[in-house]
Parts: structure tokens; C-alpha cells; sequence
């Protein structure tokens, strides 16, 4: 698909999803009028290849499950590609593409990666971060304010490094440092001053006394924070709640459990204090065959997701299944949003900006990744998609695009 049978795509969402009662005679160019007109489509992983793979192409669709579209981006020698950090001007979002495709190669910093800027309405890449790249592989995960830095790991000597720099990767800073350990799952507070990230290995051994660890680094300062780890627990995907006080995180106890299948849900104050069991039971589905799946807030603030296994679930997905819930980290009360069934596994939801809307995936044993929408109730659940080729679909995320006529001016 061309990038000129993208741009109909776009130009369809902002036709169904406009607001309608907003009429006016002359598009105003404030950043209020571009809000207003702002909608959103669904991006997501085309998915399907071998776990020896990372092989992913990118689709849109529209949350009604029209206007499906897999964008050309005119390099051919780009085997993979990922979504980064999405501007605020709701028009450019950040994409990483990979030369190689070899899951082992790609996982040890070995495959040659390149970073873009998607016009989301004309459908024009341009390349970045060229300057001084500290490394082959790089990944882009969050713009700090004002869109001009970016926040950038790098996999250098065998460890994944955190740096932030220009869009052209000039002026950089590293926030960690050589033998520091591997940084990953990174999660941007939503004031973009402060970097909650998962660490393994490294020194000093404080940072990181368990198998993984739960660390929060000042952006401005450097000053790194530890808030949680433990020997024979493996800490992972830390995110913010919508205050900036909290993090939820997975506790998994890996010595029990080495492939990582199971996990429980902690809460802690960013700071390091107060850190609890939101969910003691290790019944989270953490280790998926397609990746981590981890927790998140709810937009509110009140809820955070919970991918709940049948009690005889598998590793092998041969027995067993898995169902989207509601939990509240601080009463423990769960709400169902999908039933608990045989054979069919839901994960990775994603909430929307308003939380008036859940995208998730599911799977039944056996099947391809379809990618589904619902209710924050659980209600009025739709299928979207099965990906690219009907090979899958997986990894949803909500991006918004705001028309070209209602850009703010400054």
C-alpha cells in the first residue's frame, strides 16, 4: 500500500469521528479549535510471523472497525517497524524500523535499526537521530515537553542504555551509565520530568537487589530513585498513574516460576514508600508467547487492568485461557470485562485518552491474534481485525490526529 491510499484513511476518520456539534464558519488555528477537531484511529502490530521473528508491519483502523490500512513507507530494505512516541501537534508520530528480523539478534542489540518521523496526513518519513548514534540498535520511547528531545535507548556493550537527545541526535545525555545494567520498559510520568524503568543486572547492587528491579530516574537531574526489588522477585513494566504518585508494577517470583507465566500486581508511591500487593496471587498472565503483558491505569485513576487466568491455565496455551478484569489497587474489588472461557485468552488492554473505550487482544488456542474493542464495562464488545494477511494483529495503541486546517499556529 502507497502512501497516497493512506492519506484517504485519515481523511475518513476526521470525517466519521469529527465532533459534530462544533460548527464553524472559519477553522480557528488555536490549539483549543485543533483539540476539538482532534479524533482518533487505532494502531496497532501486524503480527503472524514465527517466535524466531520479529517481523512487524503497522496497521490503522478506524474504533468502529472500518478503514483498515497497512501504510508503504518506501523503504524496502526495513524489515520491521514499531511505533514511538506520538507528537502533540496530533500530525508526526516516532517510528522505529529494523533491517533484520532474527528474535535473538534483535534481543542482543545486533540488528541495525533507524528512526523516523510519520506525517500521519501526508505520509512523508523523514529520518532522525543520525547525529553521534552510541549505538547499531537504537529505539525511541518518549518526547519531553516542547517535542524537541526525545528519550532513546540504546543497546551498548550487552546493556541497554538510556539517553535523551535531539530529534537529529545531537546534544546527548545519558541518564544511566556503563555496567549500570539493562534498562528497559520504560514508562514517562505524565509530567515528563521523571522515567520509571524496569533494571537487571548492573551495580551498584542497591539499584537492583532482586533478579529485576523498579527504578524511577530524574530526566533534568539524573537523580535515580530505587522503589522497589527484592532477591527471587522479578520486577517488570512499571506505569504511572494519572497523579504521577503511584506506579503499578508485576511481581513475578521467578525462582518458582522461570518462564516467567504467572506474575502478581504491587502498587508503591514513586518515591520508594509504601509499596503493597494490589493482587498477592500470582494469577496475572505476565509471560505471553507474544510478549510481556503488562498493567496500566485506568484514565481516571481509580482502576488498574488485570489479565486474570483460569486456575488450570498452561505456559503452552494448550489448557486453560485468560479474562480482562478491573482491579482496584487499593480495595482489591475486581470487576469482570470479559468471562472467563475455555481456549480463549484476552490480554494487553489499552485504554482510551477519554477511557470511554478499552481495545484489547485476544486469542483462542490454536488461532491468530485478533484485535477486539469494548466498553469500560465490558460491554458492546466488537472485533476489529486479524492483521495484516489475516496473520494477526496484536500491540493496539490509541493515536490522535488532529486535521491539517485546525494545526495551531505556535
Amino acid at each position: 500500500m502507497t502512501n497516497d491510499q493512506v492519506r484517504p484513511l485519515l481523511a475518513t476518520c476526521l470525517s466519521a469521528f469529527a465532533i459534530a456539534a462544533i460548527v464553524c464558519t472559519t477553522m480557528s488555528r488555536s490549539a483549543v479549535a485543533a483539540e476539538a477537531k482532534a479524533v482518533y484511529v487505532i494502531g496497532y502490530l501486524g503480527v503472524g510471523q514465527t517466535s524466531a521473528e520479529v517481523a512487524h508491519v503497522l496497521g490503522f483502523i478506524t474504533p468502529e472497525g472500518a478503514d483498515e490500512q497497512y501504510p508503504d513507507f518506501g523503504q524496502a530494505n526495513q524489515l520491521s517497524w514499531v511505533f514511538g512516541p506520538q507528537f502533540a501537534d496530533g500530525r508526526r508520530i516516532l517510528l522505529t524500523s529494523f533491517k533484520g528480523v532474527d528474535a535473538t539478534k534483535v534481543r542482543s542489540g545486533k540488528v541495525l535499526t533507524h528512526d523516523w518521523i510519520y506525517d500521519l496526513l501526508s505520509g512523508k518519513v523523514q529520518q532522525v537521530l543520525q547525529k553521534n548514534r552510541p549505538a547499531e540498535q537504537m529505539r525511541t520511547h518518549a518526547l519531553l515537553s516542547g517535542d524537541t528531545r526525545v528519550i532513546a535507548t540504546a543497546i551498548v556493550g550487552g546493556e541497554e542504555r538510556v539517553f535523551v537527545m535531539d530529534l537529529d541526535g545531537d546534544n546527548q545525555v545519558e541518564l544511566t551509565e556503563a555496567g549500570g545494567g539493562f534498562h528497559y520498559g520504560l514508562s514517562l510520568s505524565n509530567d515528563r520530568k521523571r522515567l520509571a524503568v524496569h533494571v537487571t543486572g548492573g551495580k551498584p547492587s542497591d539499584y537492583n537487589p532482586g533478579a529485576y528491579s523498579i527504578n524511577v530516574l530524574d530526566v533534568d537531574t539524573k537523580k535515580r530513585v530505587f522503589v522497589a526489588g527484592q532477591p527471587e522477585h522479578l520486577l517488570f513494566g512499571p506505569h504511572w498513574s494519572p497523579d504521577d504518585r503511584y506506579l503499578v508494577y508485576l511481581d513475578c517470583l521467578n525462582v518458582q516460576d522461570t518462564g516467567h507465566f504467572r506474575a502478581a500486581l504491587n502498587i508503591g508511591r514513586t518515591d520508594g514508600s509504601g509499596q503493597q500487593a494490589a493482587l498477592p496471587e500470582q494469577t496475572h498472565w505476565f509471560g505471553t508467547p507474544y510478549g510481556s503483558n503488562m498493567s496500566s491505569w485506568s484514565p481516571d485513576g481509580k482502576t488498574i487492568t488485570y489479565t486474570r487466568l483460569l486456575p488450570n491455565s498452561t505456559r503452552d496455551m494448550s489448557v486453560g485461557g485468560a479474562q480482562l478484569c478491573l482491579l482496584s489497587p487499593f480495595s482489591g474489588a475486581i470487576t469482570e470485562l470479559t468471562t472467563a472461557e475455555e481456549g480463549r485468552w484476552d490480554f494487553r488492554a489499552e485504554w482510551s485518552p477519554s477511557g470511554d473505550k478499552l481495545a484489547f487482544t485476544r486469542v483462542r488456542t490454536g488461532g491468530v491474534r485478533e484485535l477486539w474493542i469494548m466498553d469500560p464495562d465490558g460491554t458492546h464488545q466488537q472485533r476489529l481485525t486479524d492483521g495484516y494477511l489475516k496473520k494477526g494483529a496484536d500491540f493496539a495503541r490509541w493515536i490522535r490526529v488532529v486535521p491539517t486546517e485546525t494545526q495551531p499556529s505556535g
